[in-house]
């Protein structure tokens, strides 16, 4: 009778792994947060994060708060190459930074309509200007959805952050 319940308990723990996994690629696809190229969308577990990118070429954890950040070098977003660093708090991404060194000032274009288009329709959606590009998101939620565009000298900073 006891390894009657042990199987089925491990039965019961395996299945909820399986329909974990499966509803983490949620936060998966081609073009995720409106960033053309990024597979990988804020909020999604660490281990979809490996699963789509692979093992990181940089990878920290800070002692003190526990806090974990993978950095993906040579990627392509926006058809440019590009480095992701992902944030993760409880073992998701709570903040990705998008660094684009090539031709910054055309992609920021780009990137400015196309997450634009993939935000717009959030309740209480809302653009500002910065001193070095601009911000958008929605300040009404949850989820509380923001989006910082900086345009640097050499390169784009784009700054995905969703809190649910």
């Amino acid at each position: 009778m006891r390894i009657r319940k042990t199987r089925v308990l491990a039965l019961i723990i395996v299945v909820l792994l399986i329909v974990q996994t499966a509803l983490s690629f949620r936060y998966t696809g081609k073009d995720c947060c409106g960033v053309v190229g990024l597979k990988v969308g804020t909020w999604a577990p660490a281990s979809i994060i490996l699963l789509r990118y692979g093992l990181p070429d940089e990878r920290y954890v800070n002692q003190e708060t526990n806090l974990r950040s993978y950095t993906y070098n040579d990627e392509l977003l926006f058809g440019r190459k590009a480095s992701i660093e992902f944030y993760m708090s409880r073992f998701r991404a709570y903040w990705i930074r998008v660094t684009i060194l090539e031709d910054p000032e055309a992609v920021y274009k780009i990137a400015c309509e196309s997450i634009k288009r993939a935000n717009e329709k959030l309740k209480g959606f809302e653009i500002r200007p910065t001193d070095d590009g601009c911000e958008m998101g929605s300040p009404l939620g949850p989820p509380f959805v923001n989006t910082d565009l900086s345009l640097l000298e050499d390169r784009l900073v784009i700054d995905l952050t969703w809190q649910r």
